[in-house]
């Protein structure tokens, strides 16, 4: 299981996100953080669709299981604009590298309500938010969130990209895809 998906992981997540994920595997215990949004929507889906990877999302529940990493790169804290988390607060890294920059949100959340799941990620074993937990919340719950955090500065550009990762989870749930197909589908969010 630990290789599954290493070779989809080296070929579809950029060579800088890959040297910085290194970077959380090393300075972070796994089973401290777990990986929502995006790289969620990455793993969740990665054996259907082949999605690209924009920033890297993380929830905490102790900052101190954060700190080394924070410490490491500089940090800034924010109002949280868009999502629901504790202390609706969320610390953002820039890492610049290779000329470009990652970029990380890290929201505090209880992992309770995330329904973690575990994966491989780069050949590390890591938690992240369930398949479930992620189509609900593209389907039900990203909209409502949104409009009532930013109300009249909401944004149609992030409705429709999370009403097409809806489709691809529900695509999926519904089982879609014939039992003979091996090429992941393409999509507007895909590589």
């Amino acid at each position: 299981m630990k290789n599954t998906y290493i070779n989809i992981d080296n070929r579809l997540i950029f060579r800088e996100q890959k040297q910085v994920l290194r970077s959380v595997f090393d300075q972070i215990d796994m089973k401290k953080i777990v990986f929502i949004g995006g790289i969620a929507d990455y793993i969740n889906l990665r054996k259907q669709y082949h999605l690209m990877v924009n920033d890297i999302d993380i929830a905490f529940e102790n900052e101190n299981d954060i700190a080394p990493f924070l410490n490491n790169y500089g940090y800034k804290k924010y109002r949280n604009r868009f999502y629901s988390s504790e202390e609706n607060e969320v610390i953002v890294v820039n890492i610049p590298i290779g000329g470009k920059s990652v970029h990380f949100d890290f929201f505090k959340k209880g992992f309770r309500h995330l329904e973690v799941e575990h994966s491989y990620l780069l050949g590390e074993k890591v938690m992240h938010a369930g398949f479930n937990r992620m189509r609900r919340f593209h389907n039900r719950e990203i909209g409502n969130q949104t409009s009532t955090m930013q109300r009249e500065r909401y944004e149609w550009k992030r409705l429709y990209k999370h009403s097409i990762k809806a489709s691809l989870y529900n695509a999926v749930y519904h089982d879609l895809f014939t039992k003979t197909e091996n090429v992941p589908l393409r999509c507007a969010l895909t590589r």
